[in-house]
């Protein structure tokens, strides 16, 4: 039951989109701005030690309560220490000290209360300014499953409460059609396989790749794209990558998961094992890349490996590179002491980066581009990457009116973006979290940082001009513990930069199972190029991964 007390937890505050118009607050601020809201962590009624609970419900209420113009809430960090000078339990008198020290409209704050399989929940709704006597809002049920049923409305509440008058019902969306035919509506860019039963559109109008599709979405202004499954793989994957290894003209997938490499090629409607290169029984691979480094029309794999000891300090990578060499594939270097990650870069073409493990943190500065000068591959200059970013992984940089930006996935798993100068101008509001975790250190840090012993490998960012294409895995319980991690499902996401923030401009249907990599190529030698998604399968229980996967493919035009 530790599971639905998370997801509880972490969905305790999801408002929806609502209709009616925003009113000021009589009460608060006169309508000058959003309000105000400051949130503090829930407070723990249990016979089971759940202590760690309080620090993720500040995280996640405070990435999904906001409603544009009208709540805005404040900082995590600001809040703490606000919290820090009050001693003793947090009552009406001191939630209103806290509110008043952090120049806040409102407080919101309660407790989570939990008596076997049965659990409640007391939020209290505080106006700083004034005298009266807090809200509350209150939600209870004999199985989790019901509260968790009960999240959207319970949300609705608070909302209420804090904005003063009824929300009205969910806008409804518009029809596909409608929204196609609106006139500021981009152009698609990815565009559906014609259906299996109906006739090619042109003579080269392409089938879906293994038969019948999943079933289309529709994105805002932008044709639905189908994909199609492989057939399922037995074992959970950590990586892809794709390019032409043997010089034949013809991409090979390269596919890892903990501790092995694959090798495959789309030969007779299927994918051939050509070859497996087996780990040893310590080793972790944690990403893979297919690149022609040093430009003789072959391509390497280039894969990190960060054996499982390694969080020990002082200790070091042991990637390696497998060529084709002699008629076979062969690892042509190894004991490789960087993590490595390749992104397209405008004026450069592709680019292979090179980053250390510190002793006890999992990336450090500075960030090196890698290349081969013969006879071995080595640091060839530093990397012209803002220091923010912190990782080689979740990285791009991208193009937009001849100006440079870096696109990144910070260690709070959300997007952001710096200027040629290093100027944060974006941060997404929206999370895009990972599992694909090592362990950095021995023990954790008691406190608001558990978790701090692991760090993560990013999901892919992939730059097409200024559009930038990234994995999203939906979780029910957030990204906010580092040990928890839960995927219900995840989908791929395109956003275009539009000067000062991203608009999303298509996005995949929304597959079950954990999300891991994804490539555009052409992998099939037929016309055109495919979206692969590779996807961790769930299995038959709630929001419990499986031990295989699959290759998710669409057509992309």
């Amino acid at each position: 039951m530790k599971l639905f007390i998370l997801i509880l937890a972490f969905t305790l505050f999801v408002p929806g989109s609502w209709a009616q118009a925003p009113k000021p607050h009589e009460g608060a601020r006169g309508g000058n701005g959003p309000l105000k809201v400051a949130i503090l962590p829930l407070a723990i009624h249990s016979p089971e030690n759940l202590d760690y609970l309080r620090e993720g419900t500040y995280a996640m209420f405070s990435s999904r309560v906001e409603l544009e113009g009208r709540i805005t809430v404040m900082e995590r960090a600001a809040v703490k220490k606000a919290l820090a000078q009050i001693p003793g339990e947090i009552d009406s008198e001191n939630a209103r000290k806290i509110g008043e020290a952090l120049g806040a409209d409102f407080v919101v704050f309660g407790s989570l209360t939990k008596l076997g399989d049965s659990a409640s929940v007391d939020l209290k709704v505080l106006e700083v300014k004034g005298d009266k006597p807090p809200s509350s809002v209150y939600a209870q049920a004999r199985k989790m499953e019901e509260i968790i049923a009960q999240m959207d409305g319970l949300a609705r509440r608070v909302d209420e409460r804090i904005l003063g008058y009824s929300l009205g019902p969910a806008v409804a969306e518009k029809p596909a059609e409608q929204r196609a035919q609106a006139p500021a509506s981009p152009p698609p860019v990815f565009l559906p396989p014609p259906s299996p039963t109906a006739p090619p559109s042109s003579p080269g109008a392409l089938p879906p790749v293994f038969g019948s599709p999943l079933g289309p979405r529709t994105g805002k202004g932008f044709s639905a794209t189908e994909f199609s499954q492989s057939k399922t793989f037995p074992f959970v994957m950590r990586g892809i990558s794709m390019g032409d290894i043997d010089g034949d003209g013809r991409n090979e997938l390269a596919i890892i998961d903990e501790k092995n490499l694959y090798l495959y090629r789309w030969e007779n409607n299927e994918f051939r094992l050509l070859k497996k290169f087996a780990g040893k029984a310590n080793d972790q691979f944690m990403a893979v890349e297919v690149l022609d480094l040093n430009r003789d029309g072959k391509a390497e794999v280039f894969v990190t490996n960060f054996p499982a000891d390694a969080y020990q300090p002082g200790h070091r990578l042991f990637s390696f590179v497998v060529g084709f060499r002699d008629g076979d594939f062969r690892i042509v270097a190894s004991e490789l002491d960087w993590f490595l990650a390749a992104v397209d870069w405008e004026g450069k073409g592709r680019v292979l980066l090179g980053q250390k493990k510190g002793a006890t943190e999992g990336f450090i500065q500075p960030i090196y581009e890698i290349g081969w000068d013969g006879q071995k591959y080595k640091e060839m200059r530093k990397a012209d990457i803002p220091r923010d970013v912190y990782s080689v992984y979740g990285f791009t940089p991208f193009r937009h009116e001849d100006k440079t930006y870096y696109a990144y996935i910070d260690t709070d798993f959300r997007l952001k973006v710096l200027d040629a100068k290093g100027k944060r101008v974006f941060r997404s509001s929206a999370y895009y979290g990972s599992d694909n975790a090592f362990l950095i250190k021995y023990l954790a840090t008691i406190g608001p940082y558990q978790g701090d012993e692991f760090s993560f490998v990013n999901v892919r960012l992939v730059a097409r001009g200024d559009e930038i294409l990234v994995i999203q895995n939906l979780s029910p319980i957030g990204n906010f513990f580092k040990r928890q991690k839960v995927f219900s499902g995840g989908e791929v996401v395109a956003l275009a930069w539009a000067g000062a923030t991203f608009v999303e401009t298509w996005k995949s249907k929304q597959v079950s199972g954990y999300l891991v990599d994804f490539q555009i190529g052409d992998f099939d030698a037929l016309p055109g190029k495919e979206l692969i998604v590779a996807v961790n399968l769930p299995s038959e229980g709630l929001l419990t991964s499986g031990e295989s996967s699959a290759l998710m493919v669409a057509r992309v035009q």
